[in-house]
C-alpha cells in the first residue's frame, strides 16, 4: 500500500497519507480536498561489497526538504 507525501497550498502544510484505491487524501491540518502530490525523497545508502558506503540518496542531501519537481530546476 503506497504512502504519498501532498502539499496542501491553503494552508502550506506538507503531510503523508497512505492511499488505497480510489482514496482521495485531504490535508489534516485545514481538511482542504485540493492537495498536491509531491516528489518525496527516498533514503537509502550503496555500499560497496566490503561494506563502505559508496552513495546516497538524496534524502540525506541538502535537497531533501526540496519540493521541485524536477532536478534540473535546482541549483546543487
Amino acid at each position: 500500500m503506497p504512502i504519498y507525501e501532498y502539499h496542501c497550498e491553503k494552508c502550506d502544510n506538507t503531510f503523508e497519507c497512505l492511499v488505497l484505491k480510489d482514496d482521495r487524501p485531504c490535508c489534516p491540518n485545514c481538511k482542504e480536498a485540493q492537495v498536491k502530490r509531491v516528489l518525496s525523497a527516498c533514503g537509502f545508502v550503496s555500499k560497496s561489497a566490503g561494506g563502505q558506503t559508496v552513495g546516497k540518496s538524496a534524502g540525506s542531501s541538502s535537497c531533501a526538504g526540496c519540493a521541485a519537481t524536477s532536478c534540473s530546476s535546482c541549483s546543487h
